[in-house]
Protein backbone atom coordinates (compact mmCIF):
# COMPACT_ATOMS: atom_id res chain seq x y z
CA UNK A 1 0.00 0.00 0.00
CA UNK A 2 1.22 3.38 -0.53
CA UNK A 3 -0.97 6.11 0.61
CA UNK A 4 -0.82 10.40 0.12
CA UNK A 5 -1.32 12.33 2.92
CA UNK A 6 -2.72 15.98 2.08
CA UNK A 7 -2.02 18.27 4.54
CA UNK A 8 1.10 18.55 6.92
CA UNK A 9 -0.84 19.71 10.28
CA UNK A 10 -1.18 18.32 13.24
CA UNK A 11 -3.95 15.33 11.82
CA UNK A 12 -1.84 15.04 8.60
CA UNK A 13 1.96 14.31 10.60
CA UNK A 14 0.48 12.04 13.07
CA UNK A 15 -0.65 10.01 9.74
CA UNK A 16 2.58 10.39 8.03
CA UNK A 17 4.81 9.44 11.08
CA UNK A 18 2.64 6.09 12.17
CA UNK A 19 2.97 5.31 8.34
CA UNK A 20 6.02 5.74 8.49
CA UNK A 21 7.32 4.04 11.78
CA UNK A 22 4.75 0.69 10.31
CA UNK A 23 7.08 0.86 7.23
CA UNK A 24 4.11 1.66 4.58
CA UNK A 25 5.35 4.25 2.10
CA UNK A 26 4.04 7.89 2.45
CA UNK A 27 4.27 11.42 0.74
CA UNK A 28 3.32 14.14 2.47
CA UNK A 29 1.79 17.63 0.37
CA UNK A 30 2.07 21.12 1.74
CA UNK A 31 1.04 23.83 0.54
CA UNK A 32 2.80 26.01 2.64
CA UNK A 33 6.41 26.24 2.50
CA UNK A 34 8.26 25.09 4.72
CA UNK A 35 9.18 27.67 7.02
CA UNK A 36 5.73 28.74 7.37
CA UNK A 37 4.71 25.85 9.69
CA UNK A 38 6.03 27.57 12.68
CA UNK A 39 4.83 31.18 10.77
CA UNK A 40 1.17 31.56 12.10
CA UNK A 41 0.24 31.14 15.96
CA UNK A 42 -2.72 28.77 16.46
CA UNK A 43 -4.69 26.40 19.17
CA UNK A 44 -2.76 25.25 22.08
CA UNK A 45 -5.16 23.21 24.35
CA UNK A 46 -4.25 19.50 24.22
CA UNK A 47 -6.56 16.78 26.24
CA UNK A 48 -5.42 14.13 28.34
CA UNK A 49 -6.60 11.42 26.52
CA UNK A 50 -4.55 13.10 23.02
CA UNK A 51 -1.40 12.81 25.10
CA UNK A 52 -1.94 9.25 26.28
CA UNK A 53 -2.63 7.83 22.64
CA UNK A 54 0.44 9.79 21.54
CA UNK A 55 2.70 8.60 24.31
CA UNK A 56 3.05 4.84 23.15
CA UNK A 57 4.32 5.84 19.54
CA UNK A 58 6.56 8.24 21.02
CA UNK A 59 4.99 11.77 19.54
CA UNK A 60 4.14 13.05 22.94
CA UNK A 61 7.65 13.82 23.92
CA UNK A 62 7.30 17.60 22.42
CA UNK A 63 4.16 18.31 24.73
CA UNK A 64 5.95 16.43 28.12
CA UNK A 65 9.66 17.96 27.90
CA UNK A 66 8.49 21.81 26.53
CA UNK A 67 4.70 22.37 27.45
CA UNK A 68 2.56 23.71 30.57
CA UNK A 69 0.34 21.20 32.61
CA UNK A 70 -2.67 23.10 33.53
CA UNK A 71 -5.70 22.17 35.81
CA UNK A 72 -7.98 25.42 36.09
CA UNK A 73 -9.57 27.96 34.70
CA UNK A 74 -11.58 30.86 35.90
CA UNK A 75 -14.99 32.39 34.85
CA UNK A 76 -15.30 36.17 34.87
CA UNK A 77 -18.89 37.18 35.28
CA UNK A 78 -20.49 40.76 36.38
CA UNK A 79 -17.28 42.06 37.90
CA UNK A 80 -16.59 38.48 40.03
CA UNK A 81 -14.25 35.55 39.66
CA UNK A 82 -14.92 31.59 40.08
CA UNK A 83 -12.30 28.98 39.53
CA UNK A 84 -12.63 25.86 38.65
CA UNK A 85 -9.80 23.47 39.97
CA UNK A 86 -10.98 20.69 37.10
CA UNK A 87 -8.01 18.49 37.55
CA UNK A 88 -9.06 18.35 40.99
CA UNK A 89 -12.17 16.37 40.06
CA UNK A 90 -9.92 14.41 37.38
CA UNK A 91 -7.67 12.60 39.62
CA UNK A 92 -5.04 15.67 39.26
CA UNK A 93 -5.01 15.08 35.55
CA UNK A 94 -5.75 18.35 33.76
CA UNK A 95 -4.48 19.09 30.08
CA UNK A 96 -1.29 20.53 28.24
CA UNK A 97 -0.87 23.83 26.42
CA UNK A 98 1.84 23.76 23.91
CA UNK A 99 1.57 25.67 20.13
CA UNK A 100 0.20 23.90 17.41
CA UNK A 101 2.59 25.45 15.25
CA UNK A 102 5.40 24.94 17.59
CA UNK A 103 4.22 21.18 17.77
CA UNK A 104 3.61 20.72 13.74
CA UNK A 105 7.02 22.31 13.61
CA UNK A 106 8.79 19.83 15.83
CA UNK A 107 6.82 16.77 13.89
CA UNK A 108 8.06 17.69 10.42
CA UNK A 109 11.29 17.72 11.44
CA UNK A 110 11.12 14.68 13.16
CA UNK A 111 9.70 12.83 10.03
CA UNK A 112 11.81 14.42 7.62
CA UNK A 113 14.74 13.25 9.78
CA UNK A 114 13.92 9.45 10.14
CA UNK A 115 13.82 10.03 6.16
CA UNK A 116 10.27 11.02 5.09
CA UNK A 117 8.92 13.31 2.23
CA UNK A 118 6.91 16.63 2.70
CA UNK A 119 6.39 18.12 -0.72
CA UNK A 120 6.32 21.92 0.82
CA UNK A 121 4.88 24.65 -1.86
CA UNK A 122 2.52 22.06 -3.16
CA UNK A 123 -1.61 22.17 -3.50
CA UNK A 124 -3.48 19.57 -3.69
CA UNK A 125 -6.05 20.18 -6.38
CA UNK A 126 -8.56 17.00 -7.14
CA UNK A 127 -8.43 13.47 -7.55
CA UNK A 128 -9.33 10.66 -9.68
CA UNK A 129 -10.30 7.05 -8.34
CA UNK A 130 -10.81 3.84 -9.79
CA UNK A 131 -10.48 0.08 -8.35
CA UNK A 132 -7.09 0.60 -8.38
CA UNK A 133 -6.50 3.02 -6.02
CA UNK A 134 -6.45 7.12 -6.61
CA UNK A 135 -4.62 9.96 -8.63
CA UNK A 136 -4.15 13.04 -6.74
CA UNK A 137 -3.18 16.33 -8.77
CA UNK A 138 -1.65 18.93 -7.29
CA UNK A 139 0.19 21.84 -8.32
CA UNK A 140 3.46 23.80 -7.14
CA UNK A 141 3.58 27.42 -6.19
CA UNK A 142 4.74 28.15 -9.77
CA UNK A 143 2.00 26.79 -11.38
CA UNK A 144 3.76 23.39 -12.36
CA UNK A 145 1.27 20.53 -12.01
CA UNK A 146 2.17 17.09 -10.41
CA UNK A 147 0.20 14.32 -9.67
CA UNK A 148 0.95 10.94 -6.98
CA UNK A 149 -0.61 7.86 -7.59
CA UNK A 150 -1.23 6.22 -4.85
CA UNK A 151 -3.71 3.10 -3.45
CA UNK A 152 -4.84 5.85 -0.71
CA UNK A 153 -5.44 9.23 0.20
CA UNK A 154 -5.62 10.77 3.94
CA UNK A 155 -7.15 13.94 3.40
CA UNK A 156 -5.91 16.07 6.05
CA UNK A 157 -5.82 19.39 4.50
CA UNK A 158 -8.24 21.53 6.57
CA UNK A 159 -11.38 23.34 6.41
CA UNK A 160 -10.77 24.71 2.49
CA UNK A 161 -9.80 21.15 0.88
CA UNK A 162 -10.11 20.14 -2.55
CA UNK A 163 -11.80 16.43 -1.96
CA UNK A 164 -15.47 16.99 -0.49
CA UNK A 165 -17.33 17.77 -2.77
CA UNK A 166 -18.83 14.10 -2.70
CA UNK A 167 -19.26 14.56 0.84
CA UNK A 168 -22.84 14.33 2.47
CA UNK A 169 -22.66 17.36 4.86
CA UNK A 170 -24.46 18.34 8.29
CA UNK A 171 -23.74 22.34 9.00
CA UNK A 172 -24.88 24.74 10.86
CA UNK A 173 -23.97 28.61 11.37
CA UNK A 174 -23.98 30.62 14.39
CA UNK A 175 -24.73 34.05 14.71
CA UNK A 176 -21.53 34.75 16.61
CA UNK A 177 -18.76 36.59 15.98
CA UNK A 178 -15.39 36.72 17.48
CA UNK A 179 -12.20 39.27 16.99
CA UNK A 180 -8.68 36.85 17.86
CA UNK A 181 -5.89 38.17 18.89
CA UNK A 182 -2.53 37.19 19.39
CA UNK A 183 -0.33 39.61 21.81
CA UNK A 184 2.96 40.05 22.99
CA UNK A 185 1.92 39.94 26.53
CA UNK A 186 2.46 38.15 29.42
CA UNK A 187 -0.57 35.99 30.68
CA UNK A 188 -2.14 38.00 33.53
CA UNK A 189 -2.85 34.67 35.68
CA UNK A 190 -2.48 31.27 35.55
CA UNK A 191 -4.82 29.13 32.92
CA UNK A 192 -7.55 30.04 30.62
CA UNK A 193 -9.70 33.12 31.56
CA UNK A 194 -13.34 33.58 30.43
CA UNK A 195 -15.32 37.05 30.87
CA UNK A 196 -19.05 36.22 30.43
CA UNK A 197 -20.47 39.96 30.04
CA UNK A 198 -23.61 41.02 29.17
CA UNK A 199 -21.69 43.20 26.13
CA UNK A 200 -20.40 39.85 24.83
CA UNK A 201 -17.83 37.44 25.67
CA UNK A 202 -13.93 38.02 25.88
CA UNK A 203 -11.43 34.77 26.34
CA UNK A 204 -7.91 35.19 27.41
CA UNK A 205 -5.24 31.66 26.78
CA UNK A 206 -1.84 31.68 27.35
CA UNK A 207 0.25 30.47 24.55
CA UNK A 208 3.46 30.85 25.86
CA UNK A 209 5.34 32.70 28.57
CA UNK A 210 5.73 36.17 26.52
CA UNK A 211 2.26 35.29 24.05
CA UNK A 212 -1.23 35.24 24.93
CA UNK A 213 -4.02 34.96 22.76
CA UNK A 214 -7.06 37.11 23.56
CA UNK A 215 -11.19 36.39 22.07
CA UNK A 216 -13.59 39.37 22.08
CA UNK A 217 -17.23 38.55 20.87
CA UNK A 218 -17.92 41.49 18.39
CA UNK A 219 -21.73 42.94 17.11
CA UNK A 220 -22.98 41.65 14.56
CA UNK A 221 -21.26 43.19 10.93
CA UNK A 222 -18.21 44.26 12.93
CA UNK A 223 -14.90 44.25 10.94
CA UNK A 224 -10.98 44.47 11.84
CA UNK A 225 -11.37 48.26 10.95
CA UNK A 226 -14.06 48.81 13.64
CA UNK A 227 -11.75 47.63 16.37
CA UNK A 228 -8.69 49.58 16.39
CA UNK A 229 -6.25 48.71 19.70
CA UNK A 230 -7.43 51.81 21.32
CA UNK A 231 -10.65 50.34 21.48
CA UNK A 232 -9.95 46.33 21.58
CA UNK A 233 -7.54 46.93 25.09
CA UNK A 234 -10.18 49.07 26.99
CA UNK A 235 -13.27 46.90 26.68
CA UNK A 236 -11.18 43.13 26.98
CA UNK A 237 -10.08 44.80 30.51
CA UNK A 238 -14.19 45.87 31.14
CA UNK A 239 -15.36 42.34 30.27
CA UNK A 240 -12.37 40.21 31.76
CA UNK A 241 -12.32 42.77 34.66
CA UNK A 242 -12.98 40.59 38.39
CA UNK A 243 -12.64 42.06 42.21
CA UNK A 244 -8.96 41.45 43.48
CA UNK A 245 -8.06 39.33 40.06
CA UNK A 246 -4.70 41.52 38.61
CA UNK A 247 -5.72 43.67 35.38
CA UNK A 248 -4.81 41.66 31.47
CA UNK A 249 -1.56 42.73 30.55
CA UNK A 250 -1.34 45.15 27.27
CA UNK A 251 1.05 44.58 24.76
CA UNK A 252 1.48 45.12 20.77
CA UNK A 253 -0.76 43.07 18.67
CA UNK A 254 1.01 41.06 16.33
CA UNK A 255 -2.00 38.80 14.75
CA UNK A 256 -5.59 39.44 14.07
CA UNK A 257 -8.23 37.92 12.44
CA UNK A 258 -12.40 37.78 12.39
CA UNK A 259 -13.76 34.36 12.94
CA UNK A 260 -17.32 33.61 12.13
CA UNK A 261 -18.98 30.12 13.33
CA UNK A 262 -19.18 27.84 11.05
CA UNK A 263 -19.76 24.03 12.54
CA UNK A 264 -20.17 20.96 10.33
CA UNK A 265 -19.63 17.21 10.49
CA UNK A 266 -18.94 15.06 7.14
CA UNK A 267 -21.06 11.86 7.50
CA UNK A 268 -18.95 9.30 6.36
CA UNK A 269 -15.78 10.51 6.90
CA UNK A 270 -14.87 8.58 3.35
CA UNK A 271 -15.20 8.87 -0.40
CA UNK A 272 -14.13 5.70 -1.84
CA UNK A 273 -10.11 5.58 -1.16
CA UNK A 274 -10.27 8.88 0.33
CA UNK A 275 -10.10 9.57 4.09
CA UNK A 276 -10.82 12.78 5.87
CA UNK A 277 -9.67 13.55 9.24
CA UNK A 278 -9.38 17.09 11.00
CA UNK A 279 -11.20 20.19 9.94
CA UNK A 280 -11.33 18.52 6.35
CA UNK A 281 -13.80 16.03 8.31
CA UNK A 282 -15.53 18.35 10.45
CA UNK A 283 -15.49 22.10 11.99
CA UNK A 284 -15.77 22.70 15.24
CA UNK A 285 -15.85 26.01 17.19
CA UNK A 286 -12.41 27.27 19.44
CA UNK A 287 -15.15 27.55 22.78
CA UNK A 288 -13.70 24.53 24.73
CA UNK A 289 -9.89 24.10 22.57
CA UNK A 290 -11.23 20.49 20.67
CA UNK A 291 -10.31 21.08 17.04
CA UNK A 292 -6.94 19.88 17.31
CA UNK A 293 -7.31 17.01 19.45
CA UNK A 294 -10.16 15.99 17.32
CA UNK A 295 -7.71 15.68 15.05
CA UNK A 296 -5.17 14.17 16.41
CA UNK A 297 -7.45 11.36 17.23
CA UNK A 298 -9.06 10.71 13.89
CA UNK A 299 -5.19 10.61 13.16
CA UNK A 300 -4.65 8.12 15.31
CA UNK A 301 -7.59 5.50 14.71
CA UNK A 302 -6.74 6.85 10.62
CA UNK A 303 -3.19 5.32 11.02
CA UNK A 304 -4.05 2.31 12.02
CA UNK A 305 -7.07 1.23 9.91
CA UNK A 306 -4.17 2.06 7.32
CA UNK A 307 -1.39 -0.55 9.04
CA UNK A 308 -3.80 -3.42 9.88
CA UNK A 309 -3.36 -5.95 7.12
CA UNK A 310 -7.47 -6.71 7.10
CA UNK A 311 -8.95 -3.85 6.17
CA UNK A 312 -11.61 -4.09 8.19
CA UNK A 313 -10.39 -1.59 11.28
CA UNK A 314 -10.22 1.16 8.09
CA UNK A 315 -13.55 -0.22 7.12
CA UNK A 316 -14.82 0.82 10.31
CA UNK A 317 -12.91 4.07 10.64
CA UNK A 318 -16.02 6.62 10.36
CA UNK A 319 -18.18 4.26 12.41
CA UNK A 320 -15.39 4.49 15.10
CA UNK A 321 -15.13 8.32 14.84
CA UNK A 322 -18.00 9.83 14.59
CA UNK A 323 -19.78 9.23 18.20
CA UNK A 324 -16.56 10.68 19.25
CA UNK A 325 -16.59 13.87 16.71
CA UNK A 326 -20.10 14.84 17.72
CA UNK A 327 -19.42 14.47 22.14
CA UNK A 328 -16.69 16.81 21.31
CA UNK A 329 -19.71 18.89 18.96
CA UNK A 330 -21.95 18.47 21.82
CA UNK A 331 -19.46 19.71 24.50
CA UNK A 332 -18.14 22.58 22.21
CA UNK A 333 -21.30 23.57 21.63
CA UNK A 334 -22.11 23.90 25.43
CA UNK A 335 -19.32 26.09 26.52
CA UNK A 336 -20.26 28.71 23.40
CA UNK A 337 -23.91 28.86 24.74
CA UNK A 338 -22.65 29.85 28.02
CA UNK A 339 -19.99 32.45 26.40
CA UNK A 340 -21.82 34.18 24.27
CA UNK A 341 -23.69 37.70 24.15
CA UNK A 342 -27.67 37.96 25.60
CA UNK A 343 -29.37 39.43 27.87
CA UNK A 344 -32.80 38.92 29.98
CA UNK A 345 -33.48 35.73 29.82
CA UNK A 346 -30.82 34.51 27.86
CA UNK A 347 -28.25 36.07 29.89
CA UNK A 348 -30.19 34.09 33.16
CA UNK A 349 -29.52 30.81 31.39
CA UNK A 350 -25.63 31.63 30.65
CA UNK A 351 -25.50 31.90 34.37
CA UNK A 352 -27.50 29.07 35.49
CA UNK A 353 -25.02 26.84 33.39
CA UNK A 354 -22.19 28.31 35.05
CA UNK A 355 -24.03 27.88 38.55
CA UNK A 356 -24.24 23.93 37.62
CA UNK A 357 -20.69 24.36 37.13
CA UNK A 358 -19.70 25.20 40.13
CA UNK A 359 -22.32 24.00 42.82
CA UNK A 360 -23.63 20.84 41.33
CA UNK A 361 -20.97 17.98 41.74
CA UNK A 362 -21.76 15.50 39.58
CA UNK A 363 -22.46 18.11 36.99
CA UNK A 364 -18.90 19.51 38.13
CA UNK A 365 -17.08 16.41 37.33
CA UNK A 366 -18.84 15.65 33.84
CA UNK A 367 -17.79 19.54 32.68
CA UNK A 368 -14.11 18.66 34.17
CA UNK A 369 -14.10 15.35 32.22
CA UNK A 370 -14.90 16.65 29.33
CA UNK A 371 -12.90 20.02 29.46
CA UNK A 372 -9.45 18.31 30.16
CA UNK A 373 -10.30 15.11 27.72
CA UNK A 374 -9.77 12.45 30.80
CA UNK A 375 -11.32 9.55 30.20
CA UNK A 376 -13.10 7.57 32.79
CA UNK A 377 -10.38 4.35 33.16
CA UNK A 378 -7.35 7.18 33.98
CA UNK A 379 -9.96 8.96 36.91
Amino acid sequence: MTVCVVGAGPAGLVVAQLLQRAGVPCVVLERQERDGLRARMKAGMIEDRTVELLRPHGLAEPILERGTRVGRLEFRADGESFLVDYASLCGGRGNYIYPQQELVGDWAEAFLAAGGEIRFGVRATGVEQDDGGAVVTAAESDGTEQTIECDVVACCDGAASAFTANLDELAVAYPFRWLTLIAAAPQSTDGTVYGLHRRGYAGQMHRSPTMTRFMLELPPGDGLDDWPDDRVWPELEERLGAAGRPPIGRGEVVERDILDHRVRVFEPMQDGCVYFAGDAAHLITPAGGKGMNIAIQDAVELAAGLVASDGARLARYSETRLPHVWRHQEFSNLMLSIFNAGDGFAYGLRRARLDQILNDPQYARWFARSYAGVDDRRV
